[in-house]
């Protein structure tokens, strides 16, 4: 190799694949290369079901939806569950509620956030902390997060 400028430069251009695939081995050393991941090229279902006829289909689909809703039963009953974007939003308001009905940390900012959602109703944002302070507005998920701690 020749240095020029501080640059390097390849005495022979490679002008094959094979002499590309021989100058990457050359860099990339003699060590095999351990575990190497392999992953699915297509997420296609395993079971051939453009060959089923429309009543296995139907069972096929059957026993997928029953597989499903024994999943979410036994997650449930584990108490947790199902991370998706309606559940993380009532796990973000019964935080906002607990912080509400006893004042800790934070409150502050919920209320001012409040404030800015109901601007055309001043009385909302002190509504909501009474009735959250009163247990008229409970929080949804609070059965779920007891189970787990």
């Amino acid at each position: 190799m020749q240095t020029m400028n501080n640059a390097i430069e390849i005495e022979e251009p490679a002008d094959r694949i094979e002499d590309e695939l021989g100058l990457l081995k050359e860099l990339l050393g003699d060590d095999p290369i351990k575990n190497p991941v392999t992953r699915s090229v297509t997420n296609r279902p395993t079971v051939g079901v453009a060959d089923m006829s429309t009543d296995e289909f139907r069972a096929y689909k059957a026993k997928l939806q029953a597989e499903r809703r024994a999943k979410l039963k036994a997650r449930q009953a584990s108490g947790s569950v199902k991370f998706d974007p309606s559940s993380a939003r009532e796990a973000l308001a019964d935080a906002a509620l607990l912080i509400l009905a006893t004042g800790g940390p934070g409150a502050d900012a919920v209320m001012s956030y409040l404030g800015k959602v109901f601007h055309d109703q001043v009385g909302a944002p002190m509504t909501i902390r009474a009735r959250a302070k009163s247990g008229q507005l409970r929080p949804k998920l609070l059965h779920i997060a007891r189970k787990s701690s």
